[in-house]
């Protein structure tokens, strides 16, 4: 079956720059360096994973599978959570009101980077709610909704929102990086582009010069946050990315490149899920740099990943 490996290739680069994010890659070297990149063009990572699902959960309606596609990624959600449930689940502490809540949180928001996946289901189950409106309303709805999530990032990080209690980071990321704020938003943006056709409809030379903009706007809105808030300020809802993360999805698409093997979209995932086991194992028995930790957590992830995979065609259940 031919299949345009552009995206799965895109897919790989995405993942190991979650695992750049994630390692505080450039951090021992630049701090500028590290704000620009963790801080700045790595977070096109997560929303383009959401728009590139969001694109293919078009045929998922089409084909009435919802229902099947809802159950394939509930069980990649609980297989994962299930995994990491040393790092979330406290069971000594269980007794403590203040572990419970955040147990209970861990369970319906996703424990560190599964998030995306808790995000991705309510938007999926939202948009197949809604599939029935015009592209109006659901565009305006997209729109709307992901700019309150950049306002109250905003809000928040300049501390015009101090009086709200916020008691955990987990909390105060919820306000803006969640399902509706966030996650929707981009995957419906993907979900319209394949049902509207929109990746055909452009052409190569507007997408690549909209795609570079977008880069130049991340890069300034970034750095303005950087020279204001300085390193220790963290972003995800950056205005720009909506510039930016769809037309660089479309460009991708527009190379074309087809291949028959699905293994390099496999690794990509597969580094995703494993790769936060990987780098709690590295900072607990290593001791390296930031830049160092994080390509060394490509590389055994790489190399886990492979494990993963071959895991995988036996029960099917984790990728």
């Amino acid at each position: 079956m031919e299949r345009n490996v552009a995206l799965d290739y895109l897919k790989l680069f995405l993942s190991f720059m979650i695992v750049g994010l994630h390692g505080h890659f450039l951090s021992d070297y630049s701090l500028i360096g590290y704000y620009l990149t963790v801080n700045g063009i790595f977070r096109v990572a997560v929303p383009s994973f959401l728009i590139i699902n969001g694109f293919y959960f078009f045929s998922v309606i089409k084909r009435n599978r919802f229902c099947g596609w809802l159950k394939r990624v509930l069980i990649l959600y609980l297989f994962w959570m299930v995994f990491y449930a040393y790092f979330w689940l406290f069971v000594p502490d269980l007794y403590q009101v203040g572990i419970i809540k955040t147990v209970v949180v861990n369970m319906v928001l996703g424990y560190f980077h599964l998030w995306y996946l808790s995000g991705m289901i309510i938007a999926g189950v939202l948009l197949f709610w809604l599939r029935k409106y015009s592209a109006f309303i659901l565009i305006m709805c997209s729109l709307t909704l992901f700019l309150i999530g950049v306002a109250l990032q905003y809000l928040f990080e300049y501390h015009q929102l101090d009086s709200l209690i916020i008691d955990s980071a987990i909390n105060r990321h919820f306000l803006h990086r969640n399902a509706l704020l966030f996650s929707f938003p981009f995957f419906c943006m993907g979900y319209l582009i394949r049902k509207y056709d929109l990746h055909n409809k452009v052409s190569v030379n507007l997408v690549w010069m909209i795609t570079v903009l977008g880069v130049m706007l991340l890069f300034i809105e970034s750095y303005l946050n950087y020279a204001f808030l300085g390193v220790n300020s963290d972003f995800d809802n950056y205005l720009s990315l909506i510039l930016i993360v769809p037309f660089l999805f479309i460009a991708i698409i527009k190379l074309n490149v087809i291949g028959h093997s699905k293994k390099v979209a496999l690794y990509s995932s597969a580094i995703y899920f494993i790769h936060a086991a990987i780098l709690y194992a590295l900072k607990k028995y290593t001791v390296v740099g930031s830049t160092k930790l994080t390509m060394l957590c490509i590389l055994l992830s790489t190399i886990a990943a492979y494990f993963i995979i071959a895991v995988n065609r036996r029960i099917h259940l984790i990728l």
